[in-house]
Protein backbone atom coordinates (compact mmCIF):
# COMPACT_ATOMS: atom_id res chain seq x y z
CA UNK A 1 0.00 0.00 0.00
CA UNK A 2 2.80 2.73 0.77
CA UNK A 3 4.24 1.99 -2.79
CA UNK A 4 0.82 3.19 -4.45
CA UNK A 5 1.12 6.53 -2.36
CA UNK A 6 4.84 6.95 -2.24
CA UNK A 7 5.97 9.96 -4.40
CA UNK A 8 9.36 9.20 -5.29
CA UNK A 9 11.26 11.31 -7.62
CA UNK A 10 8.20 11.90 -9.86
CA UNK A 11 6.93 15.19 -9.69
CA UNK A 12 3.65 16.33 -8.99
CA UNK A 13 0.90 17.54 -11.99
CA UNK A 14 0.53 21.12 -10.38
CA UNK A 15 4.20 21.16 -12.07
CA UNK A 16 2.82 21.06 -16.01
CA UNK A 17 0.92 23.87 -14.85
CA UNK A 18 3.48 25.86 -13.88
CA UNK A 19 1.78 26.71 -10.61
CA UNK A 20 -0.35 28.78 -11.94
CA UNK A 21 -3.41 29.57 -9.25
CA UNK A 22 -6.08 30.37 -11.63
CA UNK A 23 -5.04 26.97 -13.96
CA UNK A 24 -5.22 24.84 -10.91
CA UNK A 25 -8.44 25.96 -9.49
CA UNK A 26 -9.81 25.68 -13.46
CA UNK A 27 -8.76 21.89 -13.28
CA UNK A 28 -9.42 21.41 -10.03
CA UNK A 29 -12.87 22.68 -9.39
CA UNK A 30 -13.83 21.14 -13.03
CA UNK A 31 -12.49 17.47 -11.77
CA UNK A 32 -14.43 17.85 -8.51
CA UNK A 33 -17.49 18.56 -10.51
CA UNK A 34 -17.19 15.81 -12.56
CA UNK A 35 -16.80 13.38 -9.36
CA UNK A 36 -19.92 14.51 -7.88
CA UNK A 37 -21.61 13.83 -10.56
CA UNK A 38 -20.46 10.78 -11.05
CA UNK A 39 -21.31 9.68 -7.68
CA UNK A 40 -24.32 10.93 -7.90
CA UNK A 41 -25.40 9.00 -10.47
CA UNK A 42 -24.42 5.54 -8.86
CA UNK A 43 -26.31 6.71 -5.98
CA UNK A 44 -29.63 7.61 -8.24
CA UNK A 45 -29.29 3.53 -9.89
CA UNK A 46 -28.74 1.96 -6.50
CA UNK A 47 -31.93 3.86 -5.34
CA UNK A 48 -34.14 2.88 -8.27
CA UNK A 49 -32.55 -0.62 -7.86
CA UNK A 50 -33.81 -1.25 -4.23
CA UNK A 51 -36.69 0.32 -5.49
CA UNK A 52 -38.03 -2.02 -8.00
CA UNK A 53 -35.09 -4.50 -7.87
CA UNK A 54 -37.91 -7.34 -7.92
CA UNK A 55 -39.24 -6.58 -10.91
CA UNK A 56 -36.20 -6.05 -12.83
CA UNK A 57 -34.14 -9.29 -14.66
CA UNK A 58 -31.21 -7.12 -14.95
CA UNK A 59 -31.16 -5.30 -11.78
CA UNK A 60 -27.29 -6.92 -11.28
CA UNK A 61 -26.03 -5.20 -14.81
CA UNK A 62 -27.41 -1.82 -13.11
CA UNK A 63 -24.67 -2.66 -10.36
CA UNK A 64 -21.80 -3.44 -12.52
CA UNK A 65 -23.04 -0.21 -14.29
CA UNK A 66 -23.09 2.12 -11.25
CA UNK A 67 -19.63 0.34 -10.43
CA UNK A 68 -17.77 1.48 -13.34
CA UNK A 69 -19.31 5.12 -12.58
CA UNK A 70 -18.08 4.87 -9.54
CA UNK A 71 -14.90 4.14 -10.57
CA UNK A 72 -14.89 7.08 -13.13
CA UNK A 73 -15.65 9.75 -10.55
CA UNK A 74 -12.59 8.42 -8.40
CA UNK A 75 -10.43 8.92 -11.09
CA UNK A 76 -11.34 12.62 -11.35
CA UNK A 77 -10.64 12.89 -7.47
CA UNK A 78 -6.83 11.36 -7.99
CA UNK A 79 -6.67 13.97 -11.02
CA UNK A 80 -7.19 16.15 -8.23
CA UNK A 81 -4.76 14.42 -5.69
CA UNK A 82 -1.63 14.60 -8.01
CA UNK A 83 -2.07 18.24 -8.69
CA UNK A 84 -0.05 18.26 -5.51
CA UNK A 85 0.48 14.86 -4.47
CA UNK A 86 2.47 13.01 -7.88
CA UNK A 87 0.58 9.38 -6.67
CA UNK A 88 1.12 8.43 -10.01
CA UNK A 89 1.17 4.63 -9.01
CA UNK A 90 -2.03 4.84 -7.63
CA UNK A 91 -3.40 6.41 -10.41
CA UNK A 92 -2.53 3.97 -12.37
CA UNK A 93 -4.38 0.92 -10.29
CA UNK A 94 -7.50 2.92 -9.94
CA UNK A 95 -7.85 3.36 -14.25
CA UNK A 96 -6.67 -0.61 -14.52
CA UNK A 97 -9.24 -1.59 -12.21
CA UNK A 98 -11.45 1.51 -14.24
CA UNK A 99 -10.64 -0.77 -17.71
CA UNK A 100 -11.68 -4.15 -16.40
CA UNK A 101 -15.17 -3.00 -14.80
CA UNK A 102 -15.81 -1.02 -17.79
CA UNK A 103 -14.97 -3.85 -20.33
CA UNK A 104 -16.98 -6.47 -17.83
CA UNK A 105 -19.80 -3.85 -17.86
CA UNK A 106 -19.67 -3.61 -21.84
CA UNK A 107 -19.90 -7.43 -22.42
CA UNK A 108 -22.54 -7.49 -19.81
CA UNK A 109 -24.80 -5.30 -22.05
CA UNK A 110 -24.07 -6.47 -25.55
CA UNK A 111 -27.21 -9.64 -24.16
CA UNK A 112 -29.68 -6.59 -22.73
CA UNK A 113 -29.82 -4.94 -26.04
CA UNK A 114 -32.50 -7.15 -28.05
CA UNK A 115 -34.19 -7.13 -24.50
CA UNK A 116 -34.07 -3.16 -23.99
CA UNK A 117 -34.97 -2.77 -27.58
CA UNK A 118 -37.98 -4.94 -27.39
CA UNK A 119 -39.29 -2.78 -24.47
CA UNK A 120 -42.36 -0.78 -25.31
CA UNK A 121 -42.54 2.53 -25.16
CA UNK A 122 -44.84 4.87 -23.20
CA UNK A 123 -46.80 5.66 -25.81
CA UNK A 124 -46.88 1.75 -26.78
CA UNK A 125 -47.72 0.80 -23.83
CA UNK A 126 -50.66 3.72 -23.19
CA UNK A 127 -52.28 2.53 -26.40
CA UNK A 128 -51.82 -1.56 -25.61
CA UNK A 129 -53.62 -0.22 -21.94
CA UNK A 130 -56.52 1.18 -23.55
CA UNK A 131 -56.79 -1.94 -26.24
CA UNK A 132 -56.85 -4.03 -22.93
CA UNK A 133 -59.30 -1.81 -21.16
CA UNK A 134 -61.79 -2.39 -24.66
CA UNK A 135 -61.46 -5.99 -24.61
CA UNK A 136 -62.27 -5.92 -20.93
CA UNK A 137 -65.06 -3.84 -21.70
CA UNK A 138 -66.26 -6.52 -24.64
CA UNK A 139 -65.53 -9.46 -22.10
CA UNK A 140 -67.88 -8.31 -19.52
CA UNK A 141 -70.50 -7.31 -21.86
CA UNK A 142 -70.50 -10.77 -23.10
CA UNK A 143 -70.19 -12.76 -19.67
CA UNK A 144 -73.29 -10.41 -19.04
CA UNK A 145 -75.20 -11.36 -21.79
CA UNK A 146 -74.26 -14.79 -21.01
CA UNK A 147 -75.64 -14.68 -17.63
CA UNK A 148 -78.62 -12.95 -19.28
CA UNK A 149 -79.22 -15.71 -21.50
CA UNK A 150 -78.80 -18.34 -18.80
CA UNK A 151 -80.99 -17.13 -16.76
CA UNK A 152 -83.41 -16.74 -19.49
CA UNK A 153 -82.66 -20.88 -19.74
CA UNK A 154 -83.00 -21.57 -16.57
CA UNK A 155 -86.69 -19.55 -16.85
CA UNK A 156 -87.66 -21.58 -19.36
CA UNK A 157 -86.42 -24.83 -17.99
CA UNK A 158 -88.42 -24.19 -14.91
CA UNK A 159 -91.48 -23.25 -16.89
CA UNK A 160 -91.56 -25.79 -18.99
CA UNK A 161 -91.13 -28.79 -15.87
CA UNK A 162 -93.79 -26.98 -14.47
CA UNK A 163 -95.74 -27.25 -17.40
CA UNK A 164 -95.11 -30.56 -18.03
CA UNK A 165 -96.00 -31.29 -14.00
CA UNK A 166 -99.50 -29.52 -13.98
CA UNK A 167 -100.34 -30.85 -17.35
CA UNK A 168 -99.16 -34.61 -16.28
CA UNK A 169 -101.10 -33.81 -12.83
CA UNK A 170 -104.01 -32.70 -14.72
CA UNK A 171 -104.26 -34.86 -17.08
CA UNK A 172 -105.05 -38.09 -14.63
CA UNK A 173 -108.45 -36.73 -13.99
CA UNK A 174 -109.94 -37.18 -17.08
CA UNK A 175 -108.15 -40.00 -17.82
CA UNK A 176 -109.52 -41.68 -14.46
CA UNK A 177 -112.93 -40.90 -15.78
CA UNK A 178 -112.41 -42.36 -19.06
CA UNK A 179 -110.69 -45.74 -17.50
CA UNK A 180 -113.55 -45.53 -14.48
CA UNK A 181 -116.02 -45.21 -17.15
CA UNK A 182 -114.57 -47.76 -19.52
CA UNK A 183 -114.40 -50.69 -16.59
CA UNK A 184 -117.83 -49.59 -15.97
CA UNK A 185 -119.44 -50.04 -19.22
CA UNK A 186 -117.46 -53.24 -19.79
CA UNK A 187 -118.65 -54.50 -16.17
CA UNK A 188 -122.65 -53.89 -16.69
CA UNK A 189 -122.69 -54.42 -20.66
CA UNK A 190 -120.38 -56.71 -21.70
CA UNK A 191 -122.93 -59.67 -22.43
CA UNK A 192 -125.03 -56.72 -24.55
CA UNK A 193 -121.93 -56.15 -26.82
CA UNK A 194 -120.60 -57.91 -30.00
CA UNK A 195 -117.54 -58.98 -29.92
CA UNK A 196 -116.09 -55.57 -31.70
CA UNK A 197 -116.87 -53.83 -29.38
CA UNK A 198 -115.55 -55.90 -26.50
CA UNK A 199 -112.50 -55.81 -28.40
CA UNK A 200 -112.82 -52.21 -28.72
CA UNK A 201 -113.21 -51.70 -24.90
CA UNK A 202 -109.84 -53.86 -24.19
CA UNK A 203 -108.13 -51.44 -26.81
CA UNK A 204 -109.81 -48.47 -24.34
CA UNK A 205 -108.59 -49.95 -21.43
CA UNK A 206 -104.96 -50.67 -22.65
CA UNK A 207 -104.29 -47.20 -23.93
CA UNK A 208 -105.65 -46.04 -20.69
CA UNK A 209 -102.88 -48.21 -18.63
CA UNK A 210 -100.38 -46.71 -21.33
CA UNK A 211 -101.33 -43.47 -20.79
CA UNK A 212 -101.16 -43.86 -17.11
CA UNK A 213 -97.98 -45.18 -17.12
CA UNK A 214 -96.53 -42.36 -19.36
CA UNK A 215 -98.41 -39.68 -17.27
CA UNK A 216 -96.86 -41.21 -14.23
CA UNK A 217 -93.19 -41.56 -15.59
CA UNK A 218 -93.45 -37.72 -17.17
CA UNK A 219 -94.39 -36.87 -13.69
CA UNK A 220 -91.05 -38.73 -11.96
CA UNK A 221 -89.02 -37.04 -14.83
CA UNK A 222 -90.31 -33.33 -13.85
CA UNK A 223 -89.86 -34.39 -10.12
CA UNK A 224 -86.29 -34.84 -9.91
CA UNK A 225 -84.26 -32.37 -8.42
CA UNK A 226 -87.56 -30.56 -7.04
CA UNK A 227 -88.46 -29.40 -3.64
CA UNK A 228 -86.08 -30.49 -1.21
CA UNK A 229 -83.01 -32.90 -1.87
CA UNK A 230 -82.07 -34.91 1.07
CA UNK A 231 -78.28 -35.68 1.08
CA UNK A 232 -76.95 -37.78 2.99
CA UNK A 233 -74.33 -40.65 3.63
CA UNK A 234 -74.90 -43.87 3.62
CA UNK A 235 -74.23 -47.79 2.00
CA UNK A 236 -74.92 -48.02 -1.79
CA UNK A 237 -75.93 -51.79 -0.43
CA UNK A 238 -78.94 -50.39 1.35
CA UNK A 239 -79.64 -48.53 -1.35
CA UNK A 240 -79.71 -51.20 -3.99
CA UNK A 241 -81.71 -53.41 -1.74
CA UNK A 242 -84.30 -50.87 -1.86
CA UNK A 243 -84.10 -50.95 -5.50
CA UNK A 244 -84.18 -55.01 -6.00
CA UNK A 245 -87.11 -55.22 -3.39
CA UNK A 246 -89.42 -53.13 -5.41
CA UNK A 247 -88.17 -55.47 -8.15
CA UNK A 248 -88.92 -58.77 -6.76
CA UNK A 249 -92.30 -59.91 -8.17
CA UNK A 250 -90.87 -58.08 -11.66
CA UNK A 251 -87.30 -59.89 -11.81
CA UNK A 252 -88.87 -63.25 -10.35
CA UNK A 253 -91.36 -63.39 -13.38
CA UNK A 254 -88.78 -62.59 -15.72
CA UNK A 255 -85.81 -65.48 -14.11
CA UNK A 256 -83.39 -62.97 -13.05
CA UNK A 257 -80.57 -62.47 -11.19
CA UNK A 258 -78.77 -59.72 -9.63
CA UNK A 259 -74.79 -60.15 -8.04
CA UNK A 260 -73.84 -56.84 -6.23
CA UNK A 261 -70.12 -56.38 -5.20
CA UNK A 262 -69.04 -57.58 -1.88
CA UNK A 263 -68.03 -53.63 -0.69
CA UNK A 264 -70.59 -51.46 -1.81
CA UNK A 265 -68.99 -47.90 -0.52
CA UNK A 266 -70.49 -45.47 1.70
CA UNK A 267 -71.24 -42.52 -0.75
CA UNK A 268 -72.93 -39.09 -0.17
CA UNK A 269 -75.92 -38.33 -1.85
CA UNK A 270 -80.19 -38.01 -1.97
CA UNK A 271 -79.98 -42.11 -1.53
CA UNK A 272 -83.83 -42.02 -2.69
CA UNK A 273 -83.18 -40.72 -6.31
CA UNK A 274 -80.31 -43.63 -6.35
CA UNK A 275 -83.45 -45.69 -5.30
CA UNK A 276 -85.08 -44.64 -8.20
CA UNK A 277 -82.03 -44.46 -10.66
CA UNK A 278 -81.03 -48.37 -9.42
CA UNK A 279 -84.19 -49.49 -10.02
CA UNK A 280 -84.87 -48.22 -13.49
CA UNK A 281 -81.46 -49.68 -14.65
CA UNK A 282 -81.99 -52.96 -13.02
CA UNK A 283 -85.39 -53.02 -14.56
CA UNK A 284 -83.88 -52.20 -18.53
CA UNK A 285 -81.07 -54.55 -17.70
CA UNK A 286 -83.62 -57.10 -16.83
CA UNK A 287 -86.56 -56.45 -19.52
CA UNK A 288 -83.83 -56.46 -22.46
CA UNK A 289 -82.31 -60.15 -22.24
CA UNK A 290 -82.34 -62.64 -24.96
CA UNK A 291 -84.62 -65.23 -26.18
CA UNK A 292 -83.43 -68.36 -23.88
CA UNK A 293 -80.98 -66.54 -22.00
CA UNK A 294 -81.95 -65.75 -18.04
CA UNK A 295 -80.96 -62.11 -17.24
CA UNK A 296 -77.84 -61.85 -15.66
CA UNK A 297 -77.01 -58.41 -13.97
CA UNK A 298 -73.68 -57.60 -12.21
CA UNK A 299 -73.30 -54.21 -10.18
CA UNK A 300 -69.96 -53.16 -8.90
CA UNK A 301 -68.21 -49.52 -7.64
CA UNK A 302 -64.74 -48.62 -7.16
CA UNK A 303 -63.35 -45.36 -6.30
CA UNK A 304 -61.90 -43.09 -9.12
CA UNK A 305 -60.38 -39.92 -7.98
CA UNK A 306 -62.32 -37.31 -6.41
CA UNK A 307 -65.31 -39.60 -7.99
CA UNK A 308 -67.33 -43.14 -7.66
CA UNK A 309 -67.82 -45.01 -10.55
CA UNK A 310 -70.57 -47.46 -10.51
CA UNK A 311 -71.29 -50.03 -13.61
CA UNK A 312 -74.34 -51.51 -14.29
CA UNK A 313 -73.67 -54.60 -16.50
CA UNK A 314 -76.38 -57.14 -18.24
CA UNK A 315 -75.98 -59.94 -20.76
CA UNK A 316 -78.84 -58.83 -22.61
CA UNK A 317 -79.29 -57.82 -26.69
CA UNK A 318 -77.25 -55.15 -26.13
CA UNK A 319 -77.43 -51.61 -27.97
CA UNK A 320 -76.37 -50.50 -31.44
CA UNK A 321 -73.45 -48.05 -31.17
CA UNK A 322 -75.08 -45.40 -33.17
CA UNK A 323 -77.67 -45.21 -30.03
CA UNK A 324 -75.56 -45.06 -27.42
CA UNK A 325 -76.21 -41.90 -26.58
CA UNK A 326 -79.62 -41.03 -27.66
CA UNK A 327 -81.21 -43.61 -25.48
CA UNK A 328 -80.71 -41.11 -22.75
CA UNK A 329 -83.32 -38.82 -24.56
CA UNK A 330 -87.05 -38.62 -23.27
CA UNK A 331 -89.44 -40.64 -25.22
CA UNK A 332 -86.24 -42.54 -27.45
CA UNK A 333 -87.58 -46.18 -27.74
CA UNK A 334 -85.74 -48.64 -29.80
CA UNK A 335 -88.10 -51.08 -29.89
CA UNK A 336 -91.81 -51.55 -30.42
CA UNK A 337 -94.39 -51.47 -27.08
CA UNK A 338 -95.65 -54.62 -28.30
CA UNK A 339 -91.85 -55.98 -28.26
CA UNK A 340 -90.61 -54.84 -24.72
CA UNK A 341 -92.94 -52.60 -22.62
CA UNK A 342 -92.59 -49.18 -21.73
CA UNK A 343 -92.57 -45.21 -21.76
CA UNK A 344 -88.44 -44.45 -23.28
CA UNK A 345 -88.82 -41.98 -19.98
CA UNK A 346 -86.53 -44.52 -17.68
CA UNK A 347 -83.30 -43.89 -18.98
CA UNK A 348 -83.86 -39.73 -19.61
CA UNK A 349 -85.12 -40.08 -15.66
CA UNK A 350 -81.85 -41.83 -14.79
CA UNK A 351 -79.89 -38.66 -16.66
CA UNK A 352 -81.59 -36.23 -14.70
CA UNK A 353 -81.02 -37.86 -11.44
CA UNK A 354 -77.31 -38.51 -11.88
CA UNK A 355 -76.52 -34.72 -13.31
CA UNK A 356 -79.02 -33.61 -10.38
CA UNK A 357 -75.72 -34.77 -8.06
CA UNK A 358 -73.06 -33.26 -10.66
CA UNK A 359 -72.20 -36.97 -11.74
CA UNK A 360 -72.41 -38.21 -15.69
CA UNK A 361 -73.62 -41.77 -17.03
CA UNK A 362 -73.04 -43.65 -20.39
CA UNK A 363 -73.69 -46.77 -21.70
CA UNK A 364 -71.27 -49.07 -23.41
CA UNK A 365 -72.33 -51.92 -25.53
CA UNK A 366 -72.07 -54.52 -28.38
CA UNK A 367 -75.24 -55.85 -30.23
CA UNK A 368 -75.86 -59.64 -28.53
CA UNK A 369 -73.47 -59.30 -26.40
CA UNK A 370 -75.07 -56.84 -23.25
CA UNK A 371 -74.76 -53.51 -22.03
CA UNK A 372 -72.69 -51.68 -19.63
CA UNK A 373 -74.46 -48.32 -17.81
CA UNK A 374 -71.29 -46.23 -16.66
CA UNK A 375 -71.99 -43.77 -13.38
CA UNK A 376 -69.61 -41.59 -11.96
CA UNK A 377 -70.58 -39.21 -9.22
CA UNK A 378 -68.95 -36.90 -7.04
CA UNK A 379 -67.55 -37.89 -3.75
CA UNK A 380 -68.56 -34.53 -2.33
CA UNK A 381 -70.98 -33.44 -4.57
CA UNK A 382 -72.81 -29.89 -3.92
CA UNK A 383 -76.26 -29.94 -2.50
CA UNK A 384 -78.55 -28.17 -5.05
CA UNK A 385 -80.57 -25.28 -3.85
CA UNK A 386 -83.75 -26.04 -2.52
CA UNK A 387 -86.08 -25.67 -5.57
CA UNK A 388 -90.12 -24.85 -5.60
CA UNK A 389 -91.55 -27.90 -4.66
CA UNK A 390 -94.55 -29.33 -6.61
CA UNK A 391 -97.27 -28.45 -3.99
CA UNK A 392 -96.22 -24.96 -4.26
CA UNK A 393 -96.19 -24.87 -8.17
CA UNK A 394 -100.16 -26.44 -7.81
CA UNK A 395 -100.87 -23.12 -5.96
CA UNK A 396 -99.60 -21.05 -8.66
Amino acid sequence: MDSLVESGSFLPHGVCYLQQPNLILLHVVSDALVALAYFMIPLALIYVSRSIGRRLSFSWAIGLFAAFIILCGAGHVLDIVVVWKPVYWLQGWQRAMTAVVSLATALAIIPLIPRLLSMRTPEELETANLRLREEIKLREGAESDLRRSLAEYKRAVQELEQFAYITSHDLQAPLRNVAGFSQLLTRRHRDKLSGDAIEFLDFIDKGVRQMQTLITDLLALSRVGRGDSSFARASLEGTFHKALSALKPTLESRGASVVLDDSMPEIKADHGLLTQLFQNLIDNASKFHRPGVAPLVRVSAWPEGGHWHLMIKDNGIGVPADQLETIFAVFRRLHHADDYEGTGIGLAICRKIVRHHGGEIWAESKVGEGTEFHIRLPREPVTPAVGVGPKAEMVL
